[in-house]
């Protein structure tokens, strides 16, 4: 684990090519914005407000948007809004279906639209807000033929400095970080940001019934055929972030679970032959996921040395308590006011690794659907 989150992302600082990717021609390909929204009513204004003002092309730019079985304002305020929005195409959905359901039949449609597939698709959630130039920054790389996949820099925003809200920020920048410089490397930029990304329609590939998480589906699948896939900090879009644990908690299990069920349906490809991609995917994220297990597995052999080595009983007696620490100091220190990151930060990390060992479970249980409740920002 020290390798995943220490040694391997300083080797791909230390080996990514800042220069690969950087062009100064003007390109402005057609473009497909695709978002499925539900029960989305307190930020849909705002995203299709930052729709309108990018400043890109209007006749080489489409918005396909649809609401999946929205029962609250969202239905009402897309129709409103797309009144005035040029090029916009609307679904309303009366049944919930799940979002890789609606991205697949909105981007058949697109195709449909287009008559060809030689366009950009551009896919977004409704919580993500686009900076105005968003666009053209997400499709200028695909000037290069080589590159099928484009990610955006999201910047992750937090209303109140309580929580987790800090924390996840920093870990989200260390992730952006991480998969600019292995997109700097090979174009293995590892697991599409979910909120916004581009993709050539030539390269989608359907999401399969019942699976959780799409993006890291769609992406991998880019790297597979041997395509590349890169991060573009210049491209910035905005996604407020929780601050509480119990959300973030539920939010990682069932991508954990997602995870899980992305790596036993892509294993069966594995070759020798694109031994970059698969250094990359184990080292980024496989090692993480099965993180808590290796973390139970060393608590385990402490235990049983400590039956030998009474230095190794204390070392066990002292992690428990620093654990109990963790949570029950950091608690009481919140409710005064007194912010300490260390205890945050060992916090976020258990509480995560916990998240991860539940959604492995999840997943030998079995995925029973793939709908669920978006994850509540505004605490």
């Amino acid at each position: 684990m020290v390798y995943s989150y220490l040694i391997f992302p300083f080797i791909m600082k230390k080996l990514s090519d800042k220069t690969a990717v950087n062009s100064s021609q003007s390109f402005f390909p057609k473009v497909a914005v695709i978002m499925s929204a539900y029960q989305e009513e307190s930020i849909i204004r705002h995203k299709l407000k930052s729709l309108k003002e990018q400043n890109y092309p209007k006749d080489q730019l489409t918005f396909w948007i649809a609401s999946d079985g929205s029962m609250d304002k969202t239905n009402q305020i897309i129709k409103d809004e797309c009144e005035n929005l040029s090029n916009s195409h609307v679904f309303i959905f009366e049944s919930r279906r799940g979002k890789p359901a609606v991205m697949n039949e909105l981007v058949s449609r697109a195709k449909e639209f287009y008559d060809d597939i030689a366009f950009i698709i551009i896919l977004t959630d409704a919580n993500v807000i686009f900076k105005n130039d968003l666009v053209s920054f997400l499709v200028q790389p695909f000037i290069f033929p080589e590159i099928s996949l484009v990610d955006s820099k999201i910047e992750p925003l937090y209303k109140v400095s309580k929580g987790i809200a800090i924390i996840e920020k920093f870990y989200l920048n260390r992730e952006t970080l991480l998969k600019q410089s292995e997109g700097e490397w090979k174009g293995l930029s590892m697991g599409a940001s979910g909120g916004c990304y581009a993709i050539r329609a030539i390269d989608y590939v359907p999401v399969p019934k019942g699976f959780l998480v799409d993006d890291f589906f769609i992406s991998f699948n880019i790297l597979l055929n041997g395509k590349k896939a890169i991060l573009n900090t210049l491209a910035i879009c905005f996604e407020e972030i929780s601050s509480s644990i119990s959300i973030e908690f539920k939010r990682r299990r069932r991508i954990s679970a997602g995870n899980f069920q992305n790596l036993f349906y892509f294993i069966p490809f594995f070759t020798m032959k694109q031994l970059p991609l698969w250094f990359v995917f184990f080292s980024h994220k496989v090692i993480r996921w099965f993180g808590p297990l290796l973390l139970i597995f060393s608590l385990l052999s402490m235990f049983y040395f400590a039956f030998y080595q009474v230095i190794v009983l204390f070392g066990v007696l002292i992690l428990t308590l620093f654990m109990v620490f963790v949570f029950v100091f950091n608690k009481l220190f919140e409710n005064i006011n007194i912010l300490l990151p260390f205890l945050k930060r060992v916090q976020y990390f258990i509480v995560i690794n916990a998240a991860l060992l539940m959604g492995f479970f999840d997943y030998l249980n079995g995925i029973k659907n793939n709908v669920w409740e978006p994850t509540k920002r505004n605490q």
